[in-house]
């Protein structure tokens, strides 16, 4: 009975360690670059954490404390979180030769941004 208690207490405490994000980890140091914050995070990620990671929707790391993250965006239609302006191919704005236009439509992409979806 001694030993099952010890061994559960074990198990206990293992699990505590283990599933918890290290407190002296160098990419929670905000007074690190951002470069060496990232190697530090890569570096403690598994192989599949880092693959799932490259997917437009990247899912939750709890034991690192990486929140799931929809990144993928792309300016060319306007913001694509949610409702979009969708605006012509590249190659149609191109071939109108009017930079003016190229501009105004460049310049709408950040006023497009909605705060709720993106994180500054």
């Amino acid at each position: 009975m001694r030993r099952c208690l010890f061994v559960i207490g074990l198990l206990s405490l293992a699990t505590t360690l283990f599933g918890q994000q290290p407190s002296n980890a160098s990419y929670l140091d905000p007074s690190l670059s951002p470069e060496r914050r990232a190697a530090d995070l890569v570096s403690r990620m598994t192989l599949e954490e880092k693959v799932l990671q490259m997917q437009s929707t990247a899912p939750a790391i709890p034991r690192l404390g990486v929140p799931a993250y929809n990144w993928w965006n792309e300016a060319l239609h306007g913001v694509v979180q949610g409702r979009a302006t969708v605006f012509p191919q590249a190659i149609g704005l191109a071939a109108t030769w009017d930079t003016v236009l190229m501009y105004q439509v460049a310049m709408s992409f950040p006023l497009k941004r909605e705060p709720s979806t993106t994180t500054l």
